[in-house]
């Protein structure tokens, strides 16, 4: 309701900013989730500080399931809302280091590219990183933020080279800034692409701190062997370079060039559009609805299994059920004798048949009314049936009878 109050008057809405905010807060999922909703539309360029103050604040204490989508509307909103890039650097940093799991690459990557191009607070930047991955290491984006800053501007953080005013100084040799990605390297053994940033670094901070060469390209030795073939292959390369090409490792080392950061917003843009488009279209393609076929027509829905086997054709011929026998018929019809042309027969045969003489079919039925019925052999071949059929069951009579006479000779 109050979402649509939004499009009819906004500073209506305003004024229970508070009453939203702790609606974030709630037990309920969907009241946190329509409250979070609202909060990123009531966001402008005069209280997007307080506003964020409070997401930030709340982000720390907030429940696992509902730090990813927090996380994504802070980012959204410090992107979107940010009046200067210190102060876009300090809500990012305190995002990376409470919820940096949560932390998308694109996000990341924007602020990488930020930091290329501020040179007045990249001092600032790398203290700040050094001293939030000492405080919490485990955030998977942070260390990748810090360790590429560290062996970017690594001789920054050492020297302390452009302090702000806010800033404290801090003290951090060179043996400890190579200490902090040895760490992130080891802590990080299962992440190819965090592993690989801080073999870059390790690599660059050889360059600018001479004292630990030997140190780091003992580090980086310790790689060669890794299952994983970029590592390998980035370990026997970085090798390669420490203990053969001094000559070239100063310049071939040297910093990043700047970051055309244009061109990456508007490369982040477009690919935004399309995975938009491609989510919108993912449903419809999924859907069981009939499909459109280039010509226009739909495309009917696939038939049946009755309409594929043609069980139900309206053409199909109709059967009709054979009269049943009757029981006696029965092993008459299976052996095929005894077949009785009912064209020419007056009626049916009776019930007091002998069945015997039916099974043989010996002897003729009695018609009444009626002509004499034909012989009930009706071809030779059920001829040869019923002899052979009358020898197996005299057989074992004959053989009784031979045993009898021998018996009466001897």
């Amino acid at each position: 309701m109050l979402m649509k109050a939004m499009a009819v008057d906004t500073l209506a809405v305003q004024r229970h900013r508070v009453t939203i905010l702790e609606c974030v807060k709630d037990a309920d999922v969907s009241i946190r989730k329509r409250a979070l909703e609202l909060v990123y539309l009531l966001v402008n360029d005069t209280n997007v500080k307080p506003l964020t103050k409070e997401l930030v604040d709340y982000l720390e204490v907030s429940d696992d399931d509902f730090k990813e989508d927090l996380t994504a509307k802070i980012c959204s909103i410090v992107e979107k809302f940010s009046q200067d890039k210190l102060w876009y650097l300090d809500q990012m940093f305190k995002v990376l280091t409470l919820t940096g799991n949560f932390v998308k690459d694109d996000v990341w990557h924007a602020l990488i590219v930020l930091i290329s191009n501020a040179p007045e607070l990249q001092g600032y930047s790398v203290r700040s990183l050094y001293k939030a991955l000492q405080a919490s290491g485990t955030q998977e984006s942070l260390v990748r933020v810090a360790v590429w800053c560290i062996g970017e501007y690594g001789e920054m953080l050492v020297n302390n080279i452009s302090m702000l005013d806010v800033e404290e100084p801090i003290t951090v040799t060179e043996s400890e800034a190579v200490d902090a990605l040895e760490l992130a390297l080891k802590r990080y053994s299962v992440d190819v692409t965090t592993r690989a940033m801080c073999l870059v670094a390790l690599l660059k901070l050889s360059s600018r701190f001479p004292q630990t060469s030997k140190r780091i390209q003992a580090i980086v030795v310790q790689n060669k062997g890794n299952t994983v073939l970029e590592l390998q292959q980035r370990s026997i390369e970085f090798n390669s370079i420490i203990q053969r090409h001094q000559s070239i490792k100063s310049s071939l080392l040297e910093r990043m060039p700047v970051l055309d950061e244009a061109s990456y917003l508007l490369k982040r843009a477009a690919s935004s559009r399309a995975t938009v488009s491609l989510t919108k279209s993912a449903p419809s393609a999924a859907s069981g609805g009939s499909l459109k076929v280039p010509n226009g027509a739909v495309k009917p829905p696939p038939a049946p299994l009755a309409d594929l086997l043609d069980l139900s054709s309206d053409d199909a011929p109709v059967t009709t059920s054979a009269p049943s026998t009757a029981p006696n018929d029965f092993l008459q019809d299976l052996l095929g004798i005894g077949l009785i042309d009912t064209s020419t027969a007056g009626g049916a045969p009776s019930a007091s048949t002998d069945i015997l003489m039916d099974l043989l079919s010996i002897g003729s039925y009695p018609v009444q009314n009626g002509p004499l019925a034909t012989s009930n052999i009706s071809s030779p071949g059920q001829g040869k049936v019923t002899v052979l059929i009358i020898f197996c069951i005299f057989l074992p009579c004959l053989s009784s009878i031979l045993n009898l006479c021998s018996t009466v000779q001897q």
